[in-house]
């Protein structure tokens, strides 16, 4: 939710104070926290996220909280409103969302928040043990709701909070402080975060002690994301108001508004042009509606934080969820994709910045979603062999998704799907189905083998590799060599930065490679590279949503090492300049041979002919490599080298093994091919 112009007006204003905040509960509005400390942090918006310098902030925000004996609660939101007041309001916002991403693309700023920064968002805070819940839909109310139950301030950007009566007042996360705590040598337990406190009683004062109830009178007037009036027939506020500029319609509107002793009485009087037509009835209905958001009462979620019960379901569409998926999806275990799928049976996919002037890479993940639309509308019906209608026709499901055709916005009807081979599987009892049931569905859905070789890789990138299976085969321009051997890097990188960081072996190559991602060479985004992780990023997405609803046959992946937008971007370049991919592990054994074991078990997935075409493709974009390979060695050892920190063994290895790739296929790599390619399912 959010009311137009009012954040502006209120920060123009004087009626925030000055506040020392500490030794208290805060009720978090979780998502609005998440986008604000990845936006105002400066970390990577175009290259896909960069969750390890994201994760680093979360930590610090929560550690400084703790400093000032502040208990935070955080409440994230769910799925998009159920009822689907808000949906115009969504696709208004989803198009504005994809105007800034092409404009992103082409190198102006703008905000776009990175496919996973949710998810890993919900692994830090578990990581961090700070106690959280995912609503079923939005989260503001129940935001405001709590805080009053338990006496203490939100911590939100959303200017409804302006609205909502709040016992202890609302704090703007623009003006807090947190990376300005104030420590106390002497009293520690007095130390405090800076910032500005907001009381709805302070804003009613300024305006002749108006009465606090015409606040949300005054929000459904400008207009919220729940209601949109037809402002025509209301008088020009901004002729009330004595202050230039803007914010005058709602200064003027909130002179009016103090001029009546009840919301009653101004909507009488803003409705009497009207006369008693059909009109003003209807709009009537629309305001006490829209005021109506704003009514508080006790927390359904309070009981969740104190038992760990998850909140009881509204009566509604929300009906729709079976009642084993509350506990995990107010855990934030399972995504709330699912709950949009179940009760409306339609989705808005994710916006990257990507190239605008292919299709939408939430194209080749489409397989992947059709398997979990399949899981959970099949099954939610009937048993899985009994899909057949009264007719004989076999039963079809479809899901309504809303994605990207070019620059525009549009849906398409996209059918579920399930294996054959998958029987007796009931949504009910879905957790309860053996393990290795789940575990076909999820490899039938990135197509991969079973003779898949999991057993040389560790568990923390198993879904990964499966993923960049199904992205390889799947990706549509196809992968080139150098996309493939980057990605493999950025896995192994991000298990040495997890398992092995104080290792000095892995020390060495952690820190040539992050050498790569600080130099500043990039001036404009690679477009044809960021495609094709966007590819790969989206798959990623829809196979962590599915691996959740199977409960997790695949270990969860900790997404903060998994991916690096910066870093991948960069290794890629590196290896079009035609630098050796192992040589950039050089120096760590366990690196290497964790490289090699990967791009082994993922080119046994791969046809032969698109081994060769991806091989002959290797080497700088637009050329092939037919210079001297001495000259080029020289070349490319000065130019990785530059930066990096004195390490007389590290170097010395790493120059040794440090080579120019030709467009010739090496004998050792294209030896012992598949006898046979696995035989996947029909739509793969």
């Amino acid at each position: 939710m959010g009311v137009l112009g009012l954040q502006t007006y209120i920060k123009n204003s004087d009626v925030l104070k000055i506040y020392c905040f500490r030794d208290s509960k805060l009720i978090i509005d979780g998502l609005n926290l998440c986008y604000r400390l990845y936006f105002e942090s400066s970390l990577d918006q175009v290259h896909g996220g960069d969750y390890e310098g994201f994760e680093k902030i979360v930590t610090l925000f929560f550690s400084n909280l703790r400093l000032c004996s502040i208990e935070p609660y955080v409440v994230l939101d769910g799925g998009d409103d159920a009822s689907g007041k808000k949906f115009e309001t969504n696709i208004s916002r989803r198009q504005e969302r994809l105007k800034r991403a092409n404009a992103m693309s082409r190198g102006h700023s703008g905000e776009i928040l990175p496919i996973l920064t949710e998810n890993v968002f919900k692994q830090i805070l578990r990581k961090l043990a700070v106690p959280f819940i995912q609503c079923l839909a939005e989260a503001d109310w129940e935001v405001a709701a709590l805080a009053n139950e338990w006496n203490c301030p939100v911590l939100s950007n959303d200017s409804d909070f302006y609205i909502y009566s709040l016992k202890c007042g609302f704090l703007p996360i623009t003006h807090f402080q947190w990376r300005k705590v104030s420590l106390l040598r002497r009293s520690p337990k007095n130390n405090y975060i800076p910032t500005k406190s907001y009381h709805i009683h302070t804003l009613c004062n300024a305006f002749n002690r108006m009465n606090k109830y015409h606040l949300p009178l005054c929000a459904t007037i400008l207009g919220n994301d729940y209601t949109k009036l037809d402002k025509s027939v209301f008088p020009n506020f901004s002729k009330f108001s004595t202050r230039p500029g803007g914010s005058a319609h709602i200064d003027g509107l909130l002179i009016w508004l103090s001029r009546f002793p009840s919301p009653k009485e101004a909507i009488t009087a803003l409705l009497s042009p009207l006369g008693r037509n059909r009109n003003s009835a209807s709009m009537r209905k629309a305001i006490y509606q829209g005021m109506a958001e704003y009514s508080l009462n006790p927390s359904s979620i309070a009981q969740f934080f104190m038992s760990g019960e998850p909140q009881i379901r509204p009566p509604g569409p929300l009906q729709n969820l079976p009642d084993w998926t509350l506990k995990p999806l107010a855990e934030g275990k399972l995504d709330p994709f699912i709950i949009q799928v179940l009760t409306r049976q339609s989705i808005m996919l994710n916006i990257q910045v990507e190239d605008f002037g292919l299709s939408s890479s939430n194209e080749t993940s489409q397989l992947i979603r059709q398997v979990t639309y399949g899981v959970l509308l099949f099954t939610r019906w009937q048993k899985v062999g009994k899909r057949s209608t009264s007719s004989g026709e076999e039963q079809q499901y479809n899901v309504e998704e809303y994605n990207r055709q070019g620059m525009r916005l549009t849906s398409s009807m996209v059918p579920a799907f399930l294996p054959s081979r998958v029987i007796d599987l009931h949504l009910d009892s879905l957790w309860e189905s053996p393990e290795d049931v789940r575990l076909q569905i999820l490899l039938d859905a990135l197509c991969v083998s079973p003779v898949f070789n999991s057993l040389l890789i560790p568990a923390n990138l198993q879904l990964a590799v499966y993923v960049t299976g199904f992205w390889l085969n799947h990706a549509q321009p196809e992968p080139t060599a150098e996309m493939f051997w980057a990605l493999l890097i950025n896995l192994v990188y991000g298990h040495l930065c997890r398992e092995h960081q104080t290792a000095t072996e892995a020390g060495t190559v952690i820190l040539r490679i992050k050498n790569l991602q600080d130099r500043k060479g990039e001036k404009h985004l690679d477009l044809e590279l960021a495609h094709a992780y966007c590819q790969w990023l989206s798959c990623l997405k829809c196979s962590l949503t599915l691996n959740q609803l199977l409960n997790h046959p695949v270990p969860n992946p900790d997404l903060v090492w998994l991916y690096n937008g910066p870093l991948v971007h960069a290794v890629a370049h590196e290896l079009m300049r035609g630098v050796e991919p192992e040589s950039l592990l050089a120096g760590a054994s366990l690196a290497v041979e964790l490289y090699r074991n990967l791009q082994a078990t993922l080119e046994r997935e791969l046809d032969n002919d698109f081994l060769i075409r991806m091989r002959t493709r290797a080497g700088p974009r637009g050329r092939r490599v037919n210079d001297d390979p001495a000259d080029n060695l020289s070349k490319i050892f000065k130019h990785l080298m530059a930066n990096e920190e004195d390490n007389d063994d590290g170097d010395k290895i790493y120059e040794e093994t440090c080579s120019v790739r030709t467009r010739h296929v090496s004998r050792g790599h294209i030896e012992d091919p598949r006898a046979k390619k696995y035989e996947r399912v029909k739509w793969c």
